[in-house]
């Protein structure tokens, strides 16, 4: 991703954590289990202390990006109208991996579970 940490973090005002979960939940059946466990992952590598605060700026500008309506590729087009949130979410996902416990793991497998029952 070429974007710089700056240009990135300006997506974070549109993170609301009830509006993520109102996204994810009608999206879920789209986007697919694994895009699904990092976007739950990446919610709860928010509330570990361990977690740098740039990873959070980054998770957060990656979640606001996921909820914003309006972004580069409109999420209405079935499809390709999620790549480029799949593109940042993996961005986010690759900086972050490295924090992930095998407690957020599990709560974030649960929680995806949970979400495709």
């Amino acid at each position: 991703m070429t974007a710089t940490y700056h240009q990135l973090t300006k997506y974070t005002k549109y993170y609301e954590p009830k509006k993520f979960w109102h996204k994810i939940e009608k999206v879920t059946a789209v986007i697919g289990k694994k895009v699904v466990f990092q976007l739950v992952a990446l919610y709860f590598l928010l509330s570990d202390k361990k977690t740098p605060f740039k990873i959070k700026a980054t998770i957060i500008a990656a979640l606001g990006y996921f909820i914003l309506p309006a972004d580069l590729v409109a999420d209405i087009i079935p499809v390709f109208g999620f790549t480029d949130d799949i593109a940042f979410l993996s961005y986010a996902f690759t900086k972050a991996h490295s924090y992930l416990t095998d407690d957020i793991r599990n709560k974030a497998e649960d929680k995806t579970e949970e979400l495709f029952a």
